[in-house]
């Protein structure tokens, strides 16, 4: 897979990039004429073992059982959920864990952090490793060595992980990332015992905080053998064919340096490379990619730099990991909806692939799919068919419309209510789009951005039904529906640039004369990197700097530059993300960043998707849609027989073989060359208020209910990025919440509890105190 290839070059073989999702499995293959051909199937199926490898099969017109050819194929990128499911169903392998004397439990209390704040048993996710030893040994802050490691105790150790029957072996030490010798002796101990897997913390993350640190290396070591087993289940089918894994930091790596933690975000990290992409073709300075699959909807953020973070929580494990700023919410074409009594639920729960919607035939419950099915937002002739008993069929309208019938009585009778079956599934719909848009808010207002300035970049098989609606929501005027928007986090895979990357943990003032010692540490760092060596393929290098206010906690990231403007990038993000400049002092420097990430290119950076040259702007037929107005007839447009320039007055839909684009009234969509389509706001339109009622809409009710804690969460994001205090900042040991006019608590953020109880009767006592001045 080595060499370049330009735009206009035909590759001698066909490339393929999959993206295996928790419902649907992407594959996209460019084609020896340089077309790109698509398939788009259920992940888990009882018709084949592995959705990857049977569409590559189904692309190339392959029979079951017959091997994948070499003499076809030029290289194949895997997008996987391997790492992530095996973490989250705690199906990973015996791990043993050795850390410095006197910190045995230091991984299992963490940062002390309370998911459920409020309940009263709190039920901790257990620990990741099956043993844990301590070692004597340790080294101070400044990389001194304070006690020698105890080499005759840690013989005795080793005796008795040879019984313990482990996969592989951890290695933390305290200040690991200052002075590694100790880890180093560890583990050249374990590897002269025989131990096969060994990992330690200084190689797996080179960073202070030996709480991620730590994490992140069991992690490693605790998904290592399912990451081999899939590796082999890969090779077995794949045989000679050169592999590629994408990681969650947006580049990719050879099968030899795939590890777990790197992978936890495969999927929906080739999603934030395509939306980068989308921005430069439509000329847009800042997007929003808004991904809903089936399970999910992530979103994410580019302008003009991807936006990474160094700690994540997955699975309830904290750990320290370079990826792609993307945040999950549980609100996917396949999230469950639900009634509480009072109020209309959507999501966290799942229907998943299997049984998936009550629509798709299988049993499943009722989901926003069912939802978008009876009001009329999919467009069924271009829906996959691949449910009902035979596996060949589209989604049951009727079955769909039983589950709401059955839902709408349930509301009714509870509520008193006269709700139709078509207002009960608008109103779970529009509780979808509020979840969705508080998630794209949370995203902005952390980081200082005002969303109204950015386009929404719609793709997953269901964004296109939503877009417009959530954009709406957030006051966005352009919505970009690219042609594989569907497949979007496979074709984002298929652009991805191999990268190599390095980093250092520094903390020292940073002024003129660190800057310049700064310039022989990076050259330096890119002596030891392999893209470095003659026979590599051609790559550039990207230089960053975590700088942050000396005496603070939180860092931000900047391009390395000349000195002046550094700081002045630093000085301008601070402002953007904190509302005020920062105090002149002593900056930080934190950590230092090099990545090497090769030219070559795999898929070409255009939607090389055919489109009709000779096409009319015409629709095929027409549609029902039911908004609140009621229902309208809407035309549905073909994608591929649109010709460049044209323009469509919303509501109207644009489909394609694989997902349908509604565009939303007050909206009007133009075809772009290739076959993108942008739609622009032409009017502000509202959703009609319900009617009065003697109860409370349940709709309005789940819908200020996610509104309410969206402002308490803002709030937090506010105190604990201005915070100096690591109690507030990694704890969260703090109270933000919401009161009405008398001091009744209406809304607190998932922060820490014990303060509410007093912040009432603290509010209360203010009104009291300040009332009539």
């Amino acid at each position: 897979m080595k060499g370049s290839v330009r735009p206009d070059e035909k590759p001698a073989k066909w490339r393929f990039a999959i993206d295996q999702g928790g419902t649907f499995t992407d594959v996209i293959g460019l084609d020896p004429e340089g077309g790109l051909q698509a398939t788009k199937l259920l992940s888990s199926s009882p018709e084949y073992p592995s959705a990857a490898i049977e569409g590559i099969r189904r692309v190339l017109g392959l029979p079951p059982g017959i091997p994948l050819p070499a003499d076809r194929i030029e290289g194949i990128r895997f997008g996987t959920t391997v790492a992530t499911n095996a973490l989250l169903e705690r199906k990973g392998g015996r791990v043993g864990l050795l850390i410095t004397e006197g910190f045995a439990d230091l991984l299992e209390i963490g940062y002390q952090s309370r998911p459920e704040i409020f309940g009263l048993c709190i039920q901790k996710p257990g620990v990741l490793y099956d043993v844990v030893f301590e070692v004597k040994e340790r080294i101070n802050a400044e990389g001194e060595v304070v006690t020698s490691l105890g080499r005759e105790s840690l013989h005795s150790i080793l005796e008795q992980l040879k019984k313990a029957d482990l996969d592989a072996v951890a290695v933390v030490c305290l200040h690991a990332w200052r002075n590694p010798v100790h880890e180093k002796e560890i583990g050249a101990c374990l590897r002269q015992a025989g131990f096969p897997n060994i990992y330690l913390s200084h190689e797996t993350m080179n960073r202070i905080k030996i709480v991620g640190r730590g994490q992140s290396t069991v992690v490693d070591a605790y998904l290592s053998p399912v990451i081999r087993r899939h590796l082999a289940e890969i090779r077995k089918a794949t045989g000679e064919i050169p592999i590629e894994f994408m990681l969650s930091s947006g580049g990719l790596a050879p099968p030899d340096l795939f590890r777990g933690k790197d992978a936890l975000l495969s999927g929906p990290a080739g999603g934030v490379v395509a939306v980068a992409e989308v921005a430069r073709l439509v000329g847009a300075a800042g997007v929003i990619g808004f991904d809903m699959g089936g399970t999910s909807t992530d979103v994410s953020r580019f302008d003009g730099d991807f936006e990474r973070i160094d700690e994540t929580t997955i699975g309830g494990v904290e750990l320290s990991t370079e990826m792609l700023n993307i945040m999950t919410v549980a609100s996917g074409g396949g999230s469950v909806l639900w009634f509480d009594g009072q109020k209309m639920r959507v999501g966290p729960e799942s229907a998943g692939a299997d049984p998936g919607p009550a629509c798709y035939g299988f049993g499943g419950p009722l989901t926003v799919t069912d939802a978008n099915l009876i009001t009329g937002r999919i467009v069924m002739e271009v829906f996959p068919k691949t449910f009902g008993a035979d596996r060949k069929s589209g989604p049951d309208p009727e079955e769909a419309e039983r589950s709401f019938r059955a839902m709408t009585e349930q509301v009714n009778r509870a509520l008193n209510r006269n709700l139709s079956v078509q207002e009960t599934a608008l109103g779970f719909l529009r509780i979808a789009d509020e979840k969705m848009a508080l998630a794209i808010k949370e995203i902005s207002v952390s980081r200082g951005v005002d969303v109204r300035d950015y386009a929404l970049v719609c793709f997953g098989g269901a964004g296109g039904q939503h877009a417009c609606r959530v954009a709406t929501l957030l006051e966005i005027d352009r919505v970009v529906f690219h042609p594989l928007s569907s497949l979007m986090s496979a074709y984002g895979i298929g652009l991805a640039r191999p990268a190599i990357q390095a980093e250092k943990t520094l903390l020292q003032p940073y002024s003129p004369e660190c800057h310049e010692t700064l310039k022989s540490l990076f050259r330096e760092m890119e002596k030891d990197l392999p893209a470095a060596h003659p026979d590599s393929a051609p790559y550039s290098l990207h230089r960053w700097l975590d700088l942050r206010q000396a005496g603070t906690e939180n860092y931000i990231t900047v391009r390395f530059g000349e000195f002046d403007e550094t700081v002045a990038s630093f000085q301008e993000r601070y402002a953007r993300i904190f509302g005020f400049a920062p105090d002149p002092g002593v900056l930080e420097v934190v950590n230092v960043r090099l990545e090497a990430a090769e030219q070559r290119e795999f898929f070409p950076p255009r939607p090389g998707v055919p489109v009709d040259k000779k096409g009319r702007a015409e629709a095929v037929y027409s549609q029902i849609l039911h908004n609140e107005e009621g229902p309208v007839d809407a035309p549905v447009y073909l994608r591929e027989g649109l010709p460049a320039g044209t323009r469509i007055q919303g509501p109207a839909f644009v489909v394609d073989s694989h997902t349908t684009f509604l565009v939303e009234v007050g909206f009007q969509a133009e075809v772009l060359d290739g076959g993108i389509v942008v739609a622009e706001r032409i009017a502000r339109h509202k959703v009609p208020a319900p009617a009065p009622a003697k109860r409370a809409d349940p709709v309005l009710l789940e819908i200020f209910n996610n509104l309410f804690m969206s402002v308490a969460s803002d709030m937090g994001h506010t105190l604990r990025n201005t915070a100096h205090s690591v109690n507030i900042k990694e704890r969260l040991d703090f109270s933000c919440a919401v009161f009405d006019a008398v001091g009744g608590l209406i809304a607190n953020a998932p922060h820490i509890p014990v303060h509410l109880g007093s912040m009432a009767d603290t509010v209360k006592a203010i009104l009291s105190d300040r009332k009539g001045r």
